[in-house]
């Protein structure tokens, strides 16, 4: 693989994981919230249980971001994760109490992940040092006694394979001697596959959404595999080899996150093997590759039923078998299991007797087992016990016969009669595991053998003449000898039938319950936001275009003569034709004059002649007439077209703001933690929409104004108490729409905003004068808060205090065309409101003309618009007004607005009637005289070039249909600059 490809790659990889490991310190940021919860009122109640779904769910984030940290070579990421994962594993094996401190450390970690995460998306590296806090996991853990050393990838392997060789070991007799024939190898095999899926079950309710984000993630890593993997006859290149690595890896990541634990244990299967071949410098074969490609094949089965929303079954185990056996250099055998012991030719009446003789043997026992009905590959399991209970005994019959074991798709219950000097218990215990819902065991006594229950499947084929012993260990050739006739049973068998043990019901529920359907879930398609943009863009020259149109059909129509204008031609044809009649008619004279009567008669001939030719094509108007309005009705279509695929794209953009809102559960507690305060936080509208560039934007100003709520809004408990206040305060978010504008709301119940304080803050800084200050009301002084390196804090804190936010908060909202506003009653608390648009594309207007030039008006900031006589028009101070609906308002033009000199005479308002457009909300207007106004259009939001950015008033530029370029007028910036205008003494800048 060349290098740019490497490096593209890598790059693919590495936004992947800054994605999905954003959502999961998210996901632990929320649970922590939780969790902290759980350790307050452990501190009060003693019995309290803890959460165990909500440990493991923390567990499951933070290994997922250990390991996929590990494939991309994050090395501090990877140890830090692995100690916070090592704290969940403790606690959700009870090793750990958790307290207050011990989420206090979590919560530092999950900030340092997260900082490592933004550090990693900067610079590519994550190189934060992360010792301290690794040293305080390490304290914790100490003091229990947990503390996990970190181990590799080829450690994971180690101890794997010891737990496989364990299960092995602990199925085989000590005294047996190593097997090393193909059959006992797959035997192995199988019972090591066997002890891996033993109890993984997916879990049963699996949100919609994270399904429909693995079906597309696995998907696409499934076709990667595929492509690999088939793409050479021979054995594959080390870098091939690290992109299998990776991806089995990601798979795997994805189906543990979401609980699917058996897609996860083949993928880990698989991504063991890659590991052990990148550490050994080895590549996949040809052979080993054609193994994998079943296994891809059996995880693509998979998704597809979930896609569907099927039943989920699997032949993930085969699959394993199968990958091993290849990985081992293993080739299959004709049949699962060699007989240990010489097979031994007998007849068919000769196997008979030799079962009833077997029977007869002092010890003679009868078990059986009746299997989960969801369980998968339960011949498989049959085999297992068989060669289980072989070791304990000797083996006279089973029904099923082990031989017919692998023509069965499936098996209900199972029978097995043997010789065995182990006890009733010893026997329960060694059948006794998962798959097997119950275990009955019948005690011979010497008496004679009972009829198999008639619920016991006979079975699928005649009993052949050659009887083989399943078990491994050698055992002494059967003799046949005549059968005897059995004698009657002193007393009937024995019965010592005995349940399922607790585990193995909770294993089979589970089981059951992960194999019913689940719904199915929404397909989803990942797509890069450059694109969306893109789309956006298109979109944008779409709805210029459709201007174009109009206004290109609007000129037809109005070009085209009027319908009365072929009347008239036809009646100055009519009278032509009369004039010509009437001199035919009469009978000129002869003498002086003569000529000149002839001349009027060919002139008029003339004249009617070219009078009918034009009636003749003027009569096609009608036809061109008709053909416009069929324009004009595609025109129109148009307009809905690119109305829907405006709003498509827009919708496309679109996600809610609760996991934005989320963030601030943290925000507070830190607050609440720092200060001393009890502080409950409310979110509603967690579903309204907005666009990602807008909600990307928002996060930085609403930290900040949620920071100042809780720490100078809020009162601390006793201040709350002696003003008559409950103890603990309340920080409101709300977001929600009001007509086509986002309105988001931080409100808090605390003091609120002393206008004051501010002003004689204000004052202080320096960012008023005596003079200026004594002209402003209330409302004006609220809005001082807004100005660079102002604050009312009466000391600087780690979370707010410097006076360097509430500005940058503005200039924030504003870069997305938003407004943001503050009110505030002293002693009951203050909001603050901002309002956007929908997105930051497209924007409603309104277009006017002004001395000559065009300017569009976002609609959302008119209140309205009004024609003003000019006798309503007054000047107060120096600032022309006018009186609307009983409200006195400032009425300014952009050429007073943007020179700060006063029109010409001959543009002044009050000489004649004007049309005032109101902007702004009440008690904050501002009135903009119009010369003429064009309509309503929506037009898409160019920026700015570098030397018009900084100019007050204008927020953007866009493009009409006849080409040429309007201004966007920012009525926020301009209200602003007007109120500045007016408090300022004349000619101040």
């Amino acid at each position: 693989m060349s290098a740019p490809g490497q490096d593209e790659f890598f790059d693919n990889l590495l936004s992947d994981f800054l994605d999905e490991s954003s959502q999961l310190i998210d996901r632990l940021n929320d649970n922590l919230l939780e969790l902290d919860e759980w350790a307050k009122a452990a501190a009060e109640d003693e019995g309290a249980v803890l959460d165990a779904d909500l440990v493991n769910d923390m567990f499951r984030s933070a290994h997922s971001v250990k390991g996929l940290s590990a494939m991309l070579g994050l090395p501090n990421i990877n140890c830090l994760t692995h100690n916070v994962e090592n704290i969940f594993d403790a606690a959700r094996r009870d090793e750990l109490q958790v307290t207050a401190h011990v989420v206090e450390v979590v919560f530092r970690s999950v900030d340092l992940l997260g900082d490592m995460l933004g550090h990693l998306r900067e610079t590519s590296s994550d190189d934060i040092p992360c010792e301290e806090m690794i040293e305080q996991i390490k304290e914790v853990l100490q003091q229990t006694g947990s503390v996990r050393e970190q181990t590799s990838q080829a450690d994971a392997q180690a101890v794997w394979e010891a737990t496989c060789d364990e299960v092995a070991m602990e199925e085989t007799p000590v005294e047996a001697e190593p097997v090393v024939d193909t059959a006992a190898q797959v035997a192995q095999i199988q019972a090591e596959v066997a002890a891996l899926f033993s109890g993984a079950t997916d879990e049963g309710e699996v949100p919609a959404k994270y399904v429909s984000i693995f079906i597309d993630e696995t998907e696409m890593a499934l076709d990667e595999l595929s492509d690999i993997l088939v793409e050479s006859d021979s054995d594959l290149e080390e870098e091939a080899t690290k992109t299998l690595l990776v991806t089995s890896h990601r798979i795997k990541g994805s189906a543990a996150s979401i609980g699917l634990n058996r897609p996860a244990r083949l993928a880990h299967v698989m991504e063991d093997i890659l590991q052990e071949l990148r550490d050994t410098g080895g590549v996949v074969s040809a052979d080993l590759a054609d193994a994998f490609l079943p296994c891809v094949d059996g995880l693509r089965v998979y998704v597809q039923q979930l896609k569907e929303g099927a039943d989920k079954t699997d032949s993930f185990e085969d699959r394993t078998v199968e990958l091993l056996m290849a990985w081992r250099g293993i080739q299959p055998a004709a049949s699962p299991a060699e007989p240990a012991a010489e097979a031994v030719e007998v007849s068919p009446s000769d196997a008979v007797a030799q079962a009833d003789a077997g029977s007869d043997v002092e010890g003679g026992v009868r078990i059986e087992l009746v299997f989960d009905q969801n369980l998968p590959l339960s011949t498989l399991k049959a085999q297992l016990l068989l060669e289980k209970v072989g070791r304990v005994g000797q083996i006279h019959r089973s029904e099923p016969a082990y031989e017919e074991l692998d023509s069965l798709d499936r098996l209900d219950k199972l029978a097995i009669e043997l010789t065995t000097s182990e006890s009733s218990e010893s026997l329960y215990s060694l059948v006794d595991v998962s798959g097997v819902v119950s275990a009955n065991i019948l005690e011979r006594n010497g008496a004679a053998e009972p009829a198999l229950p008639s619920d016991v499947p006979p079975p699928a084929a005649p009993v052949e003449t050659k009887i083989e012993q399943p078990a491994p260990t050698p055992t002494a050739t059967v003799t046949p000898e005549k059968p005897t006739p059995a004698a009657a049973p002193a007393k009937p068998p024995v019965s010592t039938p005995r349940p399922a043990s607790s585990k193995t019901s909770a294993e089979s529920s589970s089981r059951s319950k992960s194999n019913e359907p689940m719904a199915k879930p929404a397909e989803t398609l990942r797509v890069d936001i450059e694109r969306l943009d893109q789309l956006m863009n298109l979109a944008g020259q779409l709805v210029i275009n459709r201007a174009r149109f109009s206004q290109l059909t609007d000129g037809l129509r109005e070009s085209l003569p009027h319908k009365s204008s072929q009347h008239k031609m036809s009646n100055a044809c009519g009278l032509s034709g009369k004039l010509v009649q009437m001199i035919d008619s009469l009978d000129p004279t002869s003498g002086k004059g003569q000529s000149e009567w002839n001349a009027i008669k060919s002139h008029i001939r003339m004249l009617h002649a070219d009078l009918d030719s034009i009636a003749r094509e003027t009569s096609r108007f009608q036809t061109v007439r008709s053909r416009s309005n069929e324009l004009h009705e595609a025109v129109h279509q148009l307009e809905r077209v690119s109305d829907g695929i405006q709003k498509c794209v827009m919708d496309t953009r679109m996600v809610p703001i609760g996991p934005l809102f989320g963030r601030f559960k943290r925000v507070v507690r830190d607050v609440s933690r720092s200060n001393g305060k009890d502080i409950r936080l409310d979110i509603s509208g967690e579903k309204t929409e907005l666009d990602k560039r807008m909600i990307d934007e928002l996060g930085d100003p609403l930290i900040h104004m949620v920071r100042n709520s809780a720490d100078h809004g809020i009162e601390s408990p006793e201040v709350r108490k002696a003003a008559g206040k409950s103890p603990q305060g309340l920080v409101r978010l709300d977001a929600f729409h009001r007509g086509n504008s986002i309105i988001i709301q931080v409100t808090d119940d605390g003091k609120g905003l002393d206008p004051e304080l501010i002003l004689r803050k204000a004052i202080d800084k320096g960012i008023v004068d005596l003079a200026e200050a004594e002209k402003l009301t209330n409302q004006q002084i609220l809005q001082l808060i807004w100005e660079p390196g102002f604050s009312t804090a009466e000391k600087v804190t780690e979370i707010s205090g410097r006076g360097m936010g509430m500005d940058i908060v503005r200039s924030k909202i504003e870069n997305v065309n938003g407004v943001v506003e503050v009110e505030s009653t002293p002693g009951h608390g203050a909001t603050f409101t901002i309002k956007l648009p929908l997105t930051m594309a497209i924007l409603p207007s309104l277009m006017t003309r002004i001395n000559g030039e065009t300017f569009a008006l976002p609609i959302e900031a008119i209140s309205e618009i009004v024609r003003v006589p000019r006798d309503d028009f007054r000047t107060v101070q120096g600032v022309q007004t006018a009186s609307i609906r009983g409200r006195v308002i400032s009425v300014v033009r952009l050429h007073e607005l943007f020179t700060g000199e006063p029109e010409p005479e001959a543009g002044m308002i009050g000489t004649a009637d004007a049309t005032i457009v109101v902007v702004g909300q009440e008690g904050r207007e501002l009135g903009l005289a119009v010369d003429v106004l064009l309509g309503e259009e929506d037009i898409v939001v160019k920026s700015m070039a570098e030397n018009y950015e900084n100019v007050v008033g204008l927020s953007g530029a866009c493009i009409r249909g006849d080409g040429r370029v309007a201004l966007i007028l920012d009525p926020s910036a301009m209200i602003e600059a007007a109120s500045h205008r007016r408090n300022s003494p004349v000619g101040a800048k």
